[in-house]
């Protein structure tokens, strides 16, 4: 593949919020679209909205982008050839390629203010007709006019001059053919009085220079690209390959938004949702790997199958609930030494410590024992939100319990014998002083229960719920062993004393 044929995408957020899912989805698939063809991914910010543009939103994208792993070649902190890459930094390029629309007649000076607009579209409603955006007030006056307006003092803007007959369409990469008859396009402003270009211009500007050959979004913007199709037309320039993906909706099939939910990149990430799931769920929005293979899959296994021509143009709908479904499998598959950095981290945060009095073999230290936890929770750990409420009676008394199930197994006049019973042999039994296996544990339960006349049952579900709070947790002989003889006889006394 020669360099010419390599494609060179861009993701072109404006730092007026934080990284939005959408907004993420459409990085990702221009990442992966560069990464799987071996082209360059372009980072550009545009800032032109002064008002709503703040760096803490500038700074937010970038992080979302990184947690992400979303690198790009070219951009803030990356640099390169075609720079800068905020928008606020070019304004003396897009003047130059207004000058030129202005010289060739393609771009005139409105002074229309926004007074102005709003008095003759509510003139044309009151007149039972339909404001279309623009009435070309200013499209056709004479020079003295200008001149006229001029001598006011009057700010103005620059709009395009748009064709009245025809349309204007394009192949689109994932919805084929789009076409707009140009009657209903109007004179939109592509420079504004406070002299800034608007996002229609700049886009268009920015594109063509930077090399763009592939402008992939959402689907919001197809309203746009005929107008800025346009913009190419007078400028002379040859029009990149336009793609267009579906929109991302709530799970009732309305717009994604707040009611729905977290919606935001950090939001996720304080979730407890790794990038790599958030990768993946966000690729399955619009996209699919074909087959019927797994759909939890590395970012270097969904490059290697990622092709446009695989991307819906159908709208997909946010599961918040297979989101959950696919980041509790990326914990599964993860080495015993990544599981424990998550939950070292939540550990820190919980200020769990190890208490020397407890005795577990092989644990001396607070890393060590949650080592010994984490490998014994196994593949129930699967969510970095419940980890505390899984494994927090183990570094602590005062822990998590599940009141209906302490009430349903613990607190009934059948089990608090059984307990006390258990609690008398583990103490007669083993020497509470010395760490002891699981193995030993299972013995004294299943004597026990023998002598009693029960099935052993009937002492690990209230015992399980005593020692864990919960009716789920590892293997009961596991989290005996793990607390240690002296902790679980105490633990069940005081369950069995109500």
């Amino acid at each position: 593949m020669s360099e010419l044929k390599m494609p060179r995408v861009r993701f072109a957020p404006s730092p007026t919020g934080f990284l939005h899912v959408g907004g993420a989805r459409t990085a990702l698939f221009n990442w992966l679209y560069a990464r799987s063809q071996g082209g360059t991914f372009v980072l550009r910010i545009e800032d032109t909205d002064q008002e709503r543009s703040t760096e803490e939103s500038y700074a937010a994208i970038l992080r979302g982008m990184e947690w992400l792993g979303l690198d790009w070649d070219e951009g803030p902190r990356a640099g390169g050839d075609h720079g800068p890459y905020l928008q606020s930094e070019r304004l003396d390029i897009y003047r130059e390629q207004l000058d030129k629309l202005v010289a060739s007649g393609d771009a005139y000076k409105c002074f229309c203010s926004a007074d102005d607009l709003e008095k003759r579209e509510q003139a044309v409603r009151d007149a039972g007709g339909n404001w279309e955006g623009y009435d070309s007030h200013c499209r056709d006056l004479t020079a003295a006019e200008v001149a006229a307006c001029e001598a006011e003092g009057k700010a103005c803007a620059y709009r395009l001059r748009t064709p009245t007959e025809g349309s204007t369409f394009w192949y689109d990469v994932i919805v084929d053919k789009r076409e707009f008859q140009n009657e209903v396009l109007v004179d939109r402003v592509i420079f504004k009085a406070d002299g800034f270009p608007t996002y229609q211009f700049a886009v268009v500007v920015d594109d063509h220079l930077m090399g763009i050959s592939h402008v992939l979004r959402g689907d919001d913007h197809v309203s746009n690209t005929p107008f800025q199709i346009l913009i190419y037309n007078a400028l002379g320039w040859k029009l990149p390959k336009f793609g267009h993906m579906p929109m991302i909706l709530g799970p009732d099939r309305k717009r994604l938004s707040k009611r729905h939910g977290a919606t935001s990149v950090e939001e996720f990430h304080k979730l407890g949702i790794l990038p790599a799931a958030m990768l993946n769920y966000l690729a399955l929005l619009g996209w699919s790997p074909g087959g019927s293979g797994d759909e939890v899959l590395s970012a270097q296994a969904i490059t290697k199958k990622f092709s446009l021509k695989k991307v819906n143009s159908s709208p997909a709908a946010f599961d918040y609930d297979k989101l959950n479904h696919i980041n509790g499998e990326h914990i599964k598959r993860l080495s015993a030494k990544e599981r424990l950095v998550l939950a070292k981290a939540i550990s820190d945060e919980q200020g769990w410590a190890l208490d020397p009095e407890w005795l577990i073999s092989g644990a001396d230290n607070t890393d060590a024992y949650l080592a010994r936890v984490i490998a014994t929770l196994g593949n129930r750990f699967s969510s970095l939100v419940t980890l505390p409420e899984q494994i927090g009676f183990f570094f602590k008394d005062d822990h998590f319990v599940d009141q209906e199930s302490w009430d349903e197994h613990v607190a009934t006049d059948e089990a608090r014998p059984l307990m006390i019973a258990l609690a008398d042999a583990i103490e007669t039994g083993l020497d509470l002083d010395q760490a002891q296996a699981a193995d030993a544990f299972e013995e004294v339960i299943r004597t026990t229960a023998e002598k009693l006349g029960v099935k052993a049952g009937q002492l690990i579900h209230p015992s399980r719920v005593a020692l864990s709070g919960q009716s789920r947790s590892a293997g009961i002989f596991e989290v005996m062993e793990l607390m240690g003889a002296r902790r679980t006889v105490k633990r069940l006394r005081s369950a069995a004393a109500g």
